[in-house]
């Protein structure tokens, strides 16, 4: 690399740079910080969860301020005809486009790291940091608006005196079994960290079991709710969107042999059923709970095929971005870097973004195969290497 690329390298660095620090910085502080405290968590608390969060903060910064950089540096050296003095003397314009290409493409893979941190350490840090704080968040809903919920239980109330909830209605799903319903006079809620639940100290109160046991306590009685974060490592059950990247490929594999098994049972319950004089059995309930359980694997399936393609292509929406903004910036010749910016970032916003959510979604249901996240990327690196082309063999 010669001294015109690394000076190259340098500007558009110190640009990324600098922009990236005041872009996440923001989104930190607006973002996180400020709608963290309006839901009732305290300073600590929000100092605890930036770590978290500011994975997820880099990994969406990093696309925009590599389009704002690019836009920035080579606008400039188009407006002040530093191009032209280097097409005069035989130096081809690509000789300044290819080390930007480069270093997007480590910038690519360095947001893909992030967006899988982002996803994986970064949410059940969040969550955990949430639910450590769930006293003050649930009191201070409640002060607003009268009702809370959080995961598997809801918390409605009359009124909320200093920490005395006023006439509440617990109400308390069950993975299985029959939902619990509480209601009382009154009643004042605790967070045991150390066991991660939630405690309520109901006082006169009636708790009904499924809308038909049901029993009265006059005096106190302590219900205890669970709300541990915890991070599910089954790879037939956990979510995709917050697997590990390297747990992919093996979910993948899993839940190629629970779909085999499934179809096998459908199988053998349908021949069974045919051989025993007993159709009225094919369409029962067991075998339409067989084929939403089938239907459910293979919706999982389409999930885990599009997830590791979506981090993939999330993270290189900063080469595109940079193949695509180089050369239209040198196009547009101005130093205005906010008016090549919003040239360049409007029909990414307008176009891009809607174009990979859609593609997304079809990859997730199956409508697509799962490489079909990749169509923004796509085409938007196939016109920025035309515009590129242009651009090279163009007398500036």
């Amino acid at each position: 690399m010669g001294k015109l690329q690394r000076k190259v390298v340098l500007d558009v660095l110190g640009m990324f740079v600098v922009s990236l620090f005041a872009l996440t910085t923001l989104v930190l502080v607006i973002g996180v910080a400020r709608e963290s405290l309006d839901q009732g968590l305290n300073l600590a608390s929000v100092l605890r969860l930036l770590p978290f969060a500011a994975p997820n903060a880099l990994a969406l910064s990093i696309p925009g301020t590599t389009l704002f950089s690019t836009c920035c540096i080579y606008g400039r050296m188009s407006a002040d005809n530093e191009l032209t003095a280097m097409q005069s003397v035989g130096i081809s314009t690509f000789a300044v486009m290819w080390p930007t290409i480069i270093l997007t493409v480590g910038l690519s893979i360095a947001t893909v790291i992030l967006i899988n941190t982002a996803f994986t350490w970064g949410f059940h840090g969040v969550q955990n940091v949430v639910v450590s704080s769930v006293e003050n968040i649930a009191y201070g809903v409640l002060r607003r608006e009268r009702n809370f919920q959080h995961g598997n239980f809801s918390l409605t109330v009359r009124d909320v005196v200093d920490d005395r909830l006023i006439e509440p209605l617990i109400s308390v799903r069950r993975d299985g079994q029959d939902p619990i319903v509480i209601s009382a006079r009154e009643a004042t809620m605790s967070y045991i960290d150390k066991e991660q639940v939630l405690s309520f100290a109901i006082y006169n109160g009636t708790a009904t079991v499924g809308g038909n046991v049901a029993f009265h306590f006059p005096g106190q009685y302590i219900q205890r709710i669970p709300l541990g974060a915890q991070q599910n490592d089954s790879i037939l059950t956990a979510n995709p969107s917050h697997m590990r990247m390297r747990d992919l490929p093996s979910a993948t594999v899993g839940q190629f042999g629970d779909i085999h098994r499934r179809s096998g049972e459908i199988a053998v319950h349908t021949g069974f059923s045919l051989l025993s004089s007993h159709s009225d059995q094919i369409a029962g309930a067991d075998a339409m709970k067989r084929k939403a359980q089938l239907q459910q694997s293979r919706k999982r399936l389409h999930r885990l095929d599009a997830e590791m393609h979506r981090r993939w292509a999330s993270g290189f929406t900063c080469l595109a971005f940079a193949i695509i903004g180089v050369p239209l910036s040198i196009r547009l010749r101005t130093s205005d870097t906010m008016t090549t910016f919003g040239v360049c970032f409007l029909p990414t916003l307008l176009i891009y973004y809607p174009v990979f959510a859609l593609s997304l979604d079809m990859a997730k249901s199956g409508d697509i195969p799962a490489c079909g996240v990749w169509i923004a990327n796509g085409v938007t690196i196939a016109i920025g290497f035309v515009m590129m082309k242009r651009a090279v063999y163009r007398v500036i």
